[in-house]
């Protein structure tokens, strides 16, 4: 069985915080799932944070895993944003309109 090229941590002081790491594609998608849908069961989480300082790479399953979590969030009147998005992550994020509405620097916020 070869490793996992991504990693999905949750911060212990704040369980909205989740750093995602590596290359976000189809087989990170129920990790990343779950943990949102964790991150929200929360009554503390007010706002959950995807830090992608650390992501390499988001293929169209992920990107569509962020988009439904940010509807699930907004759903339970809670925010949702991906933070330090750069290189190819912030191209795709770019590219496909999405950044606006994910990102902390996006209108959407």
């Amino acid at each position: 069985m070869s490793e996992m090229a991504f990693d999905i941590r949750i911060d212990d002081a704040d369980p909205g915080r989740i750093a995602l790491a590596g290359e976000l594609d189809l087989s990170a998608v129920p990790f990343l799932e779950e943990v949102v849908e964790l991150a929200l069961l929360d009554p503390r989480v007010e706002i959950v944070v995807l830090d992608m300082a650390q992501a390499t790479f988001l293929d169209s399953s992920a990107l569509g895993a962020l988009v439904r979590g940010r509807r699930a969030a907004t759903a339970g009147g809670r925010r949702f944003v991906v933070v330090n998005a750069n290189g190819h992550v912030r191209r795709v994020l770019d590219i496909t309109g999405v950044a606006e509405t994910l990102t902390a620097d996006g209108a959407g916020r």
